[in-house]
């Protein structure tokens, strides 16, 4: 079963909104939603991006399902200080999970009692990747992007981007969280290694990061609190909704 292998498993699930066109299955998983989620669906302005919200939310009770006998739209969740969703049901395994959607992709991560999270960008230009990596980025971080240029500059931008949103979502904290503090170094065979600053309080052995490429388009980053500090392994799948 499913939940068994989260033992010595992390597993990520994706999927492309853009595929999910059927009308059939599009009010299939309408009715899989909360009373709130369907409120904050219908609040969204642009059509892209409620039915990113949708494809999402549908992947998330699709996929929880396959680890306990529930059914999708039997999902219940509350939502911690920052807003950090969380399983409310009661006598299931201790399914921990987080959701990412953008451009093109939406995607959750499972695990068994671990912190997780994780994030997901489409690489594309942006407006002043250097400014925002100036404020979000560690120096030595900001000085290695500042020397490459166009494929190298996004992907090293979206990489260190991504960690950092992991992180801060599988620790449930606000935006206002000092990523400056953080610091990642990724060698050749993609090993990532982070260091914290004194005063965040954190070790380095206690977490583990993956980079995933979903999509040729898409990176996304994983970030797992590891219990005692044992690495699991991460297994991927791209599903269609």
């Amino acid at each position: 079963m499913l939940p068994d292998h989260l033992h010595q498993e992390i597993h990520t699930w994706f999927a492309l909104p853009d595929l999910a066109v059927s009308p059939a299955r599009l009010s299939q998983y309408r009715s899989m939603l909360s009373g709130a989620e369907t409120a904050r669906y219908q609040r969204f302005h642009f059509p892209d991006d409620a039915h990113r919200y949708l494809i999402a939310h549908a992947l998330v009770r699709t996929v929880l399902s396959k680890y306990a006998d529930i059914q999708p739209d039997r999902w219940a969740f509350f939502h911690g200080d920052h807003g950090r969703p969380e399983i409310a049901n009661h006598d299931i395994p201790a399914l921990r999970f987080n959701l990412t959607h953008t451009a093109s992709l939406v995607g959750c991560v499972v695990t068994l009692e671990n912190d997780c999270g994780i994030d997901a960008e489409k690489i594309s230009p942006r407006h002043s990747p250097l400014g925002i990596a100036k404020r979000m980025f560690s120096d030595t971080e900001f000085q290695e992007l500042q020397q490459l240029q166009d494929v190298a500059h996004l992907e090293y931008f979206f990489k260190r981007w991504t960690l950092r949103e992991a992180y801060v979502k599988a620790r449930g904290i606000g935006i206002s969280f000092p990523t400056r503090k953080l610091g990642f170094e990724i060698n050749s065979e993609g090993n990532i290694q982070v260091t914290f600053h004194a005063d965040l309080r954190d070790n380095t052995q206690d977490w583990q990061f993956e980079l995933l490429r979903p999509t040729p388009e898409h990176i996304a980053a994983v970030a797992i609190r590891i219990n005692n500090r044992v690495r699991k392994k991460l297994i991927t799948r791209l599903v269609e909704l």
